[in-house]
């Protein structure tokens, strides 16, 4: 697989959210070399970077600047850091473009919720302490088997990394959550017990969600999937990882 860099000036830093509980999202990068096999983000993005996912990352070179300018006609609110692509991805060492929007909106009293499959994030660990009233983290963490997260989510961090982010920042008593999807029938059901004890360990919440099928889910793999997802009870499995939840003592919210 080939890997193409490229970087471009944007309009705008911050857009409206609708997420619940995000006021803005705000992406620096657009594609992700992560390249997880089931990604929806590649569904907002150019033709060209969708159907090579993974293999074009694009970085928003006027980003930082413009969201000094944005800011100043904004109301305070809650900023959401990787809704479409993750912002700690591996050209984020490099290019710090994401720590450099966090300190930002931190500085002017934006909340900051972010949203990572990276062990990189723990480079800001001392940015995101320092105000910890202001920004919590979710980790996503689909599985704990290695060699399954190989196949479907290539290269992103290994979930064992992701584990140790969750305790360090708990050390640190961040919030904390974890995202548990998507659940992935007769692949990573296994592990929603060992996932909500994880959160149970660190004290973090659990967000969680099922597999939902898109319209480039057509070959291999994630076709398979696909397929399987259909004939699977979605309200049984979301009322066992309620009852999971509940006998851990740990805060779960839906996606279903």
């Amino acid at each position: 697989m080939g890997f193409q860099l490229s970087y471009v000036n944007v309009k705008t830093a911050m857009s409206k959210s609708n997420l619940p509980g995000l006021d803005y999202s705000l992406n620096p990068y657009i594609g992700c070399y992560h390249s997880c096999i089931y990604c929806y983000a590649r569904l907002y993005c150019k033709p060209e970077i969708a159907e090579r996912w993974g293999e074009i990352v694009v970085v928003k070179k006027n980003i930082v600047e413009l969201l000094k300018k944005e800011l100043r006609e904004k109301n305070r609110g809650v900023v959401g850091l990787s809704t479409i692509t993750d912002a700690y991805q591996p050209i984020e060492a490099k290019e710090l473009i994401t720590r450099q929007v966090l300190e930002i909106l931190l500085k002017n009293n934006f909340s900051v919720s972010i949203q990572t499959k990276s062990a990189l994030l723990l480079r800001d660990v001392d940015l995101i302490s320092e105000n910890k009233e202001k920004v919590d983290v979710g980790v996503t963490i689909t599985t704990l088997d290695e060699n399954l997260a190989k196949l479907i989510e290539p290269r992103a961090s290994k979930p064992a990394d992701r584990v140790k982010v969750l305790e360090k920042l708990s050390s640190e008593k961040i919030k904390t959550w974890i995202f548990l999807g998507p659940i992935i029938p007769d692949l990573n059901e296994e592990d929603i017990k060992a996932i909500i004890e994880i959160a149970k360990s660190t004290n973090s919440s659990l967000y969680y969600d099922r597999f939902r099928i898109k319209p480039f889910m057509k070959t291999g793999l994630v076709k398979e999937l696909a397929e399987k997802s259909k004939k699977v009870d979605w309200q049984e499995v979301a009322l066992k990882i309620r009852k999971f939840c509940c006998d851990a003592g740990v805060e779960s919210i839906s996606a279903f």
